[in-house]
């Protein structure tokens, strides 16, 4: 097996040359700014996903959705990469997108009823054609087993291969003991919210012409679509023995692009029924231009953090709506990142933290996921903005 440019023997501990004394550090820092306290300066976390992360490896995308044990091995040498290489007050390597991890992206639960995922051999995975046209298909939804079909049953699949060989790929941080990610593999419990996945079953335009033409035939999709995502859901804690009270991170993108009367109408119904099956730390991410929805967040679903917003919204706006209120992650625009010079870079950086910092609560992120091929210096120019600003 390959770890950068040196092979490693099988069962010898994977070292991620981070102490323990920074990791605590940086998890002091993140947890300070999530309880609104003061911190010594603002944590900077870049969104890297594994579209960016995999190719890091050396491993093609093709190979490491063949099976959990490249899927392990990848997902943890990438994240040796990340720490190693990038700048960012990211503390851990356990759980969901940072992690042993059963990972199939934003496919699983469209790919768990009814829509076929294709598996392209150089990205991530996407989903193929709608199907849902008419009542006679929502009966035959409704009638699915979300939990033990399609991504769903690979999912659970691969989990228990994951743990089976865990002792293979021993990991260890500079300081700290020897720990094994596969031990305690993550399902993605997470989700891609009622009205995304009800776009992908639907199609995206046939929902929004639906939503003026059979908007009562979209709330029961919307509705099937909300009971299998608690379904599954609770699957989830009981097999995973996750932890009470019971924290969410969720996201509903597609639902940016409606009116805000049509959100309350539509979509609120079904999100407050998501949402109030937990009762730890909520956590939504809203890609675009969201703020025509922000007092809806705040003050109808009750978020704690609204994660990785997008860098259209108006910081004078959000800061208003919830600044000291709600913890804000985000939102410098990753095209710039991606393109621009690190100075530019950090210029913005500093813009976003001067707006938002003020009211505590904030993290500095993309707004939101950095593109692949990003310059190292580029991201890491985010970092140097905020230790140029703790130090004036």
């Amino acid at each position: 097996m390959k770890q950068g440019n040196a092979f490693i023997k099988m069962n010898e501990p994977i070292t991620i040359n981070i102490t323990t004394e920074e990791l605590a550090d940086r998890k002091q820092r993140v947890e300070n700014a999530k309880r609104f306290k003061a911190v010594d300066r603002v944590p900077v976390i870049p969104a890297i996903a594994h579209r960016f992360l995999i190719p890091k490896t050396g491993t093609s995308f093709k190979d490491y959705y063949r099976d959990p044990e490249t899927m392990l091995r990848t997902q943890i040498l990438a994240q040796k990469w990340l720490l190693e290489n990038i700048r960012t007050d990211a503390y851990s390597i356990t759980g969901p997108w940072t992690g042993a991890w059963t990972d199939f992206q934003n496919t699983f639960e469209s790919g768990s009823l009814g829509c076929n995922i294709i598996f392209p051999d150089d990205d991530i995975p996407w989903v193929g054609k709608p199907w849902i046209k008419d009542d006679s298909d929502l009966k035959k939804l409704e009638d699915m087993d979300f939990i033990h079909s399609g991504i769903n049953a690979k999912q659970i699949e691969y989990r228990n291969q994951m743990i089976d060989i865990a002792e293979k790929y021993p990991v260890q941080f500079l300081g700290g003991e020897i720990f094994y990610p596969g031990l305690s593999p993550s399902l993605t419990h997470t989700s891609d919210g009622p009205f995304g996945i009800a776009s992908d079953l639907m199609g995206n335009t046939e929902i929004f012409e639906a939503i003026f033409e059979r908007p009562e035939f979209v709330k029961e999709l919307l509705r099937i679509v909300t009971d299998k995502l608690i379904e599954y859901l609770d699957f989830c804690w009981q097999e995973e023995k996750l932890p009470v009270p019971k924290d969410f991170a969720w996201t509903d993108d597609f639902a940016v692009s409606l009116s805000e009367e049509q959100f309350r109408e539509i979509v609120l119904p079904f999100e407050k029924r998501l949402r109030d099956n937990f009762d730890g730390y909520l956590s939504l991410h809203m890609c675009g231009k969201s703020d025509h929805l922000l007092k809806v967040f705040r003050d109808d679903l009750r978020i704690n953090e609204l994660q990785g917003f997008g860098y259209q919204v108006d910081l004078d706006y959000i800061a208003e709506v919830m600044g000291g209120k709600v913890v804000l992650v985000g939102n410098v625009n990753p095209m710039l990142i991606y393109s621009g010079t690190p100075e530019q870079i950090k210029l913005e950086c500093k813009k976003v933290i001067g707006k938002l910092a003020p009211y505590k609560g904030f993290i500095l992120q993309d707004g939101s996921n950095i593109p692949p091929g990003t310059p190292i210096e580029n991201i890491n120019a985010m970092m140097l903005a905020a230790i140029d600003l703790s130090q004036q």
